[in-house]
């Protein structure tokens, strides 16, 4: 396979980690990076040995060296810069939320048609082999029909986009958005749907002085009978898990693979507890970094212009229970 050659719209955190991914990654290399200051882009461009360093977005995009873009500018800013980025003609790889609303992504997927080129949210986890494994397992029966989902990730610390509305701020669209994912993937598995959403959608968040959601609690009623419970924030200090219970038992996952120690090649663990029995601890080998096989994901599927577990239906599903979620605890 040709190598993808990726330019990198942005220079901040996640795009440090994302280009550390394609350092490691068997099919891509760092061709350009691209920040609002000059400095900042050279900067980072030095920090990873990546060939050429812009100004502006714009001149990243009309270099025809650049195969694929990764997006992570702040959350309102990504339907812009995904459709300008389909409209030069490169693959597109945009952090989640694609954007912040149902109609913009619309748009960003229509571009990507009409041009011609790849498209996928990154939601790096769904491609973590921990997840492909508890999929499995609730696909096969393994806890029997399937009840319930209880999933959480959160964090306390605040940096200041999260609490800017006008950024797309607060915790439904930084952390829910992997809750809510996970949650409808637990019922595509046990019902064999390719896509599911949520038939009635609960929520309540304490809402900073900005009306941005801090701490949000949502409750799910998806297909297959099953309930989900959602907990998210960046004010809430919990414990990152989830939980799936089903009639014959429960499937347990104490280090979802999004958390920072599962973005790293290593072991992780799914504890299987069957009704009236003893704990089995699954452990789940990953041998590659979950940016790197993100990367390489792009690649291998480029062809397809979808991922097949991130679709662009699914994007939108998963778009549309944000959706839902943040009109539930809005005031």
């Amino acid at each position: 396979m040709k190598s993808l050659r990726w330019g990198l719209l942005a220079a901040g955190t996640i795009a440090a980690e994302f280009a550390a991914g394609v350092e490691e990654s068997k099919h891509g290399v760092l061709e350009a990076v691209a920040a609002r200051s000059g400095d900042r882009a050279a900067e980072f461009a030095s920090r990873f040995e990546i060939p050429k360093c812009y100004g502006s977005y714009e001149d990243l995009l009309a270099d025809p060296d650049v195969d694929a873009v990764y997006i992570s500018t702040p959350h309102p800013l990504h339907g812009e810069w995904a459709i300008r980025a389909a409209e030069s003609g490169k693959h597109i790889l945009c952090e989640k939320p694609l954007t912040v609303s149902v109609g913009e992504a619309e748009k960003v997927i229509e571009a990507a048609r009409v041009n011609d080129v790849f498209l996928m949210e990154a939601f790096m986890y769904r491609l973590h082999p921990q997840i492909r494994r508890l999929a499995e397992l609730i696909s096969c029966g393994a806890i029997g029909e399937v009840r319930a989902v209880d999933v959480a990730f959160s964090y306390d610390f605040v940096v200041p986009r999260l609490t800017d509305p006008a950024l797309g701020g607060g915790g439904i669209f930084d952390v829910g958005c992997y809750c809510t994912s996970l949650a409808r993937l637990v019922s595509q598995a046990a019902t064999g749907q390719d896509v599911v959403e949520p038939e009635e959608v609960l929520g309540m968040a304490r809402l900073d002085e900005n009306g941005v959601d801090e701490v949000a609690f949502g409750l799910l009623r998806l297909p297959g009978g099953i309930l989900a419970q959602l907990a998210c924030g960046f004010r809430l200090t919990q414990d990152d898990h989830i939980r799936v219970y089903g009639s014959q038992g429960q499937l347990y996952i104490p280090k979802p693979a999004w958390t920072h120690e599962m973005r790293k090649p290593r072991t992780s663990q799914i504890v299987l507890t069957p009704e009236g029995g003893e704990a089995e601890v699954i452990e789940v080998e990953a041998t590659q970094g979950l940016f790197a096989r993100e990367a390489d994901h792009v690649a291998t599927h480029l062809a397809d212009r979808q991922a097949p577990e991130l679709t662009w239906a699914e994007t939108l599903a998963n778009l549309r229970t944000l959706e839902r979620w943040r009109a539930a605890v809005a005031r």
